[in-house]
């Protein structure tokens, strides 16, 4: 079971105080009460508070000026401000200065507790994230790759029990999911680590000059051959031969290559001297293989030389839990390389982990350089990013196909017009989110209060479809 939070509410009105206090308590939390700043300040350094609760006015000081001091020392500590209705400019400086929410006097419980629940969702996020960037800059993860997939998980053991027998490993999965970064992995768990890995991409080399490349050539083997050539088999003697695209390959090549996959021999073209090479081979496609050996596109005898231990990598879309430490990863690359601070707040990783990512992490990754190089301010926001996941969350969030007829006439005001428009954006939020109050509010980018304020004073139905 887990520890109850602890909230640290300064506030001079012992009355309010006091049932607040029940009212947290009765919901499990344990309350800590101070009546002014010093009693605040002496307790905060007592205690291990999780969330603070701060009034503005306060007999010796002013929550403002509390806030200015405690924020840098106790960032990871939600504050939320409560002030009288007349005030509402301080809660804005408040916010302004890093408070996590307000609430205005008097409060109703309702109101409170769930601000105090989106203080702990908020609290909660943000040491998953913390603990993941530590995980990405300290290299916890296999290789420097981070996951908290299931699925990538079973690929991180299946690669650590594989990678020291010198056995040969066809993965299989969608372009940008990883393939490379997995093959390198594997040569550097192998006993052959030390020695060299040579990838190459079939699909980039033209088909008629592949099997040269691969298997080098004497001088004078063909015209423009002036000098003898040694092959990347070769050159990967004693390491690994990276096979990415290994569907691209013609038939003719593909005999060739099941020689050397069976014997680790080949001859280079213009020799009659067979050459033998000492690799571990791991080959990668996006295509279906087996498909491929049905049609008479691949050799059925090569599959099963490839094929004996398989890998599937999953496409990002169905690891979305993964994409919070990715982002972190290429922000802390980022970081280095440009010599610069970037930040993404927890709303728009939320966001993107909602994206289908064709392109899988390549696309993420070349998204997150995007929006790096056209921040102004270091902090990333959605219109840094490609048109298309733009497009993506404007389509997502216009609503229905009618949208609102936002034509002007006499009798019309523009009071009217806005009133329409949040009326319209608060029923799409809460239809999205199945009538869940705070996500609608964190997808709306207000506070729950103000949320809770506008379904009132709209008279919105929330019961309805």
């Amino acid at each position: 079971m887990s520890k109850p939070k602890t909230i640290l509410f300064v506030e001079d009105n012992e009355k309010f105080r006091r049932l607040s206090t029940m009212t947290l308590e009765k919901t499990g939390y344990q309350v800590v009460e101070a009546a002014s700043g010093e009693e605040a300040a002496h307790k905060i350094n007592k205690r291990e508070i999780d969330i603070i609760l701060l009034d503005i006015l306060l007999p010796d000081t002013t929550g403002l000026k509390l806030l200015e001091s405690w924020k840098p020392q106790y960032e990871d500590i939600p504050i939320i401000v409560c002030t009288a209705y007349g005030d509402i400019g301080d809660a804005v400086k408040a916010m302004k200065m890093g408070a996590f929410d307000y609430l205005t006097k008097p409060m109703k419980a309702e109101e409170l507790k769930v601000v105090i629940e989106r203080a702990i969702e908020w609290q909660d996020l943000h040491y998953e994230n913390r603990e993941l960037k530590a995980a990405v800059e300290n290299k916890f993860q296999l290789q420097g790759m981070v996951t908290r997939s299931r699925s990538m998980i079973d690929v991180f053991d299946l690669i650590e029990r594989v990678a020291p027998q010198d056995v040969t490993v066809l993965m299989e999965g969608e372009s940008g999911t990883g393939k490379s970064r997995c093959a390198r992995a594997i040569h550097q768990e192998s006993r052959r680590k030390d020695g060299p890995f040579v990838k190459v991409n079939c699909a980039a080399i033209p088909s008629n000059l592949l099997e040269s490349e691969l298997f080098g050539y004497e001088k004078g083997a063909f015209t423009g051959a002036d000098t003898s050539k040694k092959g990347l088999c070769l050159t990967a003697d004693k390491g690994t031969l990276f096979l990415d695209e290994i569907g691209e390959i013609s038939i003719d090549l593909q005999a060739k290559l099941l020689q050397f996959t069976q014997d680790k021999t080949f001859t280079p073209l213009g020799s009659g001297k067979e050459v033998s090479s000492d690799v571990r081979l791991i080959a990668a496609t996006n295509r279906n293989l087996w498909d491929m050996v049905q049609a008479g596109e691949f050799r059925e005898d090569l599959y099963y030389r490839l094929n004996i231990i398989g890998l599937k990598l999953p496409p990002l879309k169905e690891r979305t839990e993964d994409i919070p430490g990715l982002i972190q990863q290429f922000l802390s690359e980022y970081e280095k390389d440009y010599q610069r601070s970037y930040s993404i707040s927890d709303s728009l990783v939320q966001k993107l982990c909602k994206y289908p990512w064709p392109g899988n992490i390549r696309e993420l990754q070349n998204a997150i350089a995007r929006a790096v190089v056209l921040t102004t301010d270091g902090e990333l926001k959605l219109d840094d990013f490609p048109y298309e996941v733009i497009e993506y969350f404007e389509g997502d969030t216009h609503g229905d196909e009618e949208g609102i007829n936002l034509s002007i006439d006499e009798d019309f005001s523009l009071p009217d017009h806005i009133e329409q428009v949040e009326v319209h954006a608060i029923e799409e939020a809460l239809r999205a989110e199945h009538g869940n109050q705070a996500r609608a509010a964190e997808r709306l980018d207000i506070s729950r209060q103000s949320l809770l304020y506008k379904i009132r004073k709209y008279n919105i139905d929330l019961d309805r479809d």
